[in-house]
């Protein structure tokens, strides 16, 4: 003889409900981090063929790490969605990557001596995190 299912409480129907919302939320971050990697990517591409067909400089080389940071922004919230985890490293690794692309681009773009210090010393911060916290992941 197989128990009887419980009836579903009014607080557990309120917390189903705010799961299936967080599902369809992350859900929806996630395909709009795909639509703006691929028009990323697209638009790297069409610099590289600009470069290749005129032979001036490749511009979008920020675009590239865009990208990239894009796809780690959009492999946490896959990682979320699939183990309700946070993993700390990669998420940190996105930072990190910001903070290589603006010293990369630093002789492309104008940065003033003190923002680049500050790049610098964020990207201190982020290296020394990087190694204090390793592959640590936060349960949600």
């Amino acid at each position: 003889m197989g128990a009887e299912p419980r009836p579903m409480t009014g607080h557990r129907r309120i917390v189903r409900v705010f799961e299936v919302t967080e599902l369809v939320l992350y859900s929806a971050v996630a395909v709009l981090l795909v639509v703006i990697a691929v028009l990323s990517l697209f638009s790297e591409v069409q610099n590289i063929a600009t470069y290749l067909a005129n032979n001036s400089p490749i511009i979008g080389l920020q675009e590239l790490f865009n990208t990239i940071i894009i796809l780690e922004l959009l492999m946490t919230v896959v990682g979320y969605m699939k183990r309700k985890s946070i993993n700390l490293g990669l998420l940190l690794g996105v930072g990190l990557t910001a903070m290589i692309r603006q010293i990369i681009t630093a002789g492309f773009a104008p940065l003033a001596p003190q923002e680049f210090a500050l790049v610098l010393l964020a990207t201190a911060i982020l290296v020394a995190a990087i190694i204090f916290v390793g592959d640590r992941t936060v349960q949600a």
